[in-house]
């Protein structure tokens, strides 16, 4: 009996030690089941947002690549449609009216970017990339990321390696008024096909029509060389018509004067000098203190010069033998007794931009 109890005791120790061995093995591999599985689930996990994160960065990738390749094909179709203008015209002259025509409707989409003739006969001359690049600048201009002055006076914007643009501000729109290639070969050929000017003579009243119009003509510059001035050409109404082109914003730049000849021969005319002298120097401290609040858009300079220049913008420029600011011209077609004038109107850029240079840097 005692054997079998002793058995008994034996038997169940063995069970419970048995027991205790399969449960902390049980645990064990409970554990390496649980930290293979956590491992495979944390390797899994940064394997899909590894997967995720580069599918993000092709598709970016992929989306700024498609965006450039509309923006070359666009451009490539515009520029074919120009390089079809060589095959369909049968002469130079009609090449050009094509080109001209394709720019002018390529470049008409912008809305607050007008390009002026001579800037599209400009862009004929420049190459395909020298054209995407221009367009570029165009519309950051168009919708005003670019810093240029809202005003009508020519601000210059370089496009490095390629043009100057010349841009204005009219009527709450970019003017492109001119295109100028940094190229000297580009710029040569233009000069050649392109400098083009109006130029004709001018006479007696037509002269001071042309000089009242410039008036309303000027965007942002006028220039007026004139000896003499005098009370009855520079009287209210005139003084009213500068003021309203100041409050445009433009700017009025006057030169007079002209010394006084000493040699007893010119004594009796240079006292009648010396008296158009003294007025001019009255009216040009009246003119001085009139504008004064305009700042340095008004400016006014005594030199010594018989010279008679009228300048508007870059539009047009006038010399003459019309003393601008001290005769009228007021011609009674049936009198005899008519004091002949004469004048040259131009609108060559070139020589408005060394006239200007010569007499109005100041």
């Amino acid at each position: 009996m005692k054997e079998d109890l002793l058995y008994s005791e034996n038997k169940k120790d063995n069970r419970i030690s048995l027991l205790d061995i399969f449960t902390k093995n049980t645990i064990k591999f409970k554990n390496l089941i649980k930290y293979k599985f956590k491992k495979s689930r944390k390797a899994e996990k940064l394997t899909l947002e590894s997967a995720k994160k580069q599918f993000e960065e092709l598709k970016a990738k992929k989306e700024e690549l498609e965006k450039y390749e509309n923006e070359f094909l666009k451009y490539d179709d515009q520029l074919k449609e120009m390089d079809y203008c060589l095959i369909k015209s049968n002469d130079l002259n009609s090449v050009i009216s094509c080109k001209k025509e394709s720019l002018s409707r390529r470049f008409f989409k912008y809305e607050n970017v007008n390009i002026d003739g001579k800037a599209i006969n400009a862009l004929m001359f420049f190459g395909k990339e020298s054209i995407i690049q221009i367009e570029e600048t165009i519309g950051l201009l168009n919708k005003d990321e670019i810093s240029i002055e809202k005003t009508y006076k020519l601000s210059k914007f370089r496009i490095k390696n390629i043009c100057d643009l010349y841009i204005s501000y009219e009527e709450n729109k970019y003017v492109i008024k001119n295109i100028e290639p940094l190229d000297k070969e580009i710029y040569g050929t233009l000069n050649e096909i392109t400098n083009k000017y109006e130029e004709y003579h001018l006479q007696n009243k037509e002269i001071r029509d042309k000089f009242i119009k410039a008036f309303s003509d000027a965007k942002y510059e006028l220039n007026i060389a004139s000896p003499w001035m005098n009370n009855y050409v520079v009287n209210n109404n005139l003084i009213n018509m500068m003021e309203n082109l100041l409050s445009r914003g433009g700017s009025i730049k006057i030169i007079y004067g002209i010394e006084e000849n000493s040699s007893i021969y010119h004594i009796k005319k240079d006292s009648n000098n010396r008296s158009k002298n003294r007025n001019s120097d009255i009216i040009a401290e009246r003119l001085k203190d009139k504008f004064k609040y305009y700042g340095g858009n008004f400016k006014i300079k005594k030199v010594n010069s018989h010279n008679k220049l009228l300048i508007c913008d870059e539009q047009y420029y006038m010399e003459t033998s019309f003393n601008l600011l001290s005769f009228s011209g007021e011609y009674d077609e049936n009198s005899k007794d008519i004091r002949d004038e004469g004048a040259t109107y131009s609108t060559n850029i070139e020589v408005i931009k060394d006239l200007r240079n010569r007499y109005f840097d100041f």
